[in-house]
């Protein structure tokens, strides 16, 4: 199908030439890997044809057929391999939901998700999969206009909400529940364990800048500061406890020296550690 007066569509403004919202189509040849850039958005991926392995940096991978769906959240990373030769559409979602919608996915059930999440692959039903085949149409006459991607992102959602159970939904938009909820399982049980971001990464085994990314969309801060707060925590605690001497507790921590200790804690706790024990003293008192 050819686009009629392209050169008019290339000149209005909104004619969406990159964006972090919206639909794009990609073919893969059989061994092809592509990885899904979904820093700015969550990412809906719709399997129109073939057999694809998707990465989300868990074990196992997730295999998706033909006409399958799953919802991959903002900064997780993710990669596919084709199987064999696949399409797949991405959704890339506009935040900018209309109230109506948002009320809707409000509304969806989270409770229990962590003990009978289901699985999180849906299938791409004939009503569904009559929207994306009009947007892959779309996409392949070059009509890119920003209102057709946010109108068809409003009746995928549409699709959605009737001809699916909230209870596949819930389990749908789990994913980023489940994710979430691994990662920060993974932050808390292990951030005693290392003294830099670098290592928080390394450990995780993704670069320092993706953790980073991953983590204050989990965290709402940069990892940076929560763990300058989570050492403040434990330092407060260990002087509290009084089976630690105020200089093994400057070793565990790597201060440099008594003084540094010190003025580390007249910088946060407004008084140097000693003092500080005494308070906590005279507190059990």
């Amino acid at each position: 199908m050819k686009l009629l007066y392209l050169n008019e569509h290339l000149s209005c403004l909104n004619y969406q030439v990159k964006s972090d919202a919206g639909f794009v189509s990609y073919k893969l040849e059989k061994g092809d890997i592509y990885q899904i850039d979904n820093s700015k958005s969550a990412c809906g991926l719709f399997l129109i044809s073939g057999e694809i392995s998707l990465n989300l940096g868990m074990s196992p991978e997730i295999r998706i057929t033909q006409k399958e769906m799953i919802f991959i959240p903002q900064n997780v990373e993710a990669h596919i391999e084709a199987l064999i030769a696949s399409k797949c559409i991405l959704l890339f979602w506009d935040k900018n939901v209309n109230a109506c919608d948002k009320f809707f996915l409000a509304s969806l059930p989270t409770r229990k998700l962590t003990t009978d999440i289901g699985n999180p692959i849906l299938p791409i039903k004939r009503a569904l999969m009559v929207v994306l085949d009009s947007v892959s149409s779309y996409l392949e006459a070059k009509l890119l206009c920003r209102h057709m991607h946010s109108l068809k992102q409003q009746e995928l959602l549409l699709v959605l909400k009737g001809f699916y159970t909230k209870k596949e939904l819930a389990t749908f938009f789990s994913a980023s529940t489940g994710i979430r909820q691994h990662f920060e399982r993974f932050v808390l049980e292990n951030y005693k364990k290392v003294n830099s971001v670098k290592e928080f990464a390394d450990l995780y085994y993704i670069s320092e800048r993706s953790f980073s990314r991953k983590f204050h969309s989990c965290f709402g801060e940069s990892p940076y500061k929560w763990m300058q707060k989570k050492k403040a925590e434990r330092i407060r605690e260990m002087i509290s406890d009084p089976q630690f001497t105020l200089q093994e507790i400057a070793v565990k921590f790597e201060f440099s020296s008594p003084s540094h200790f010190t003025a580390y804690c007249r910088r946060l706790f407004g008084v140097p550690p000693s003092q500080l024990r005494e308070y906590h003293e005279k507190q059990q008192e």
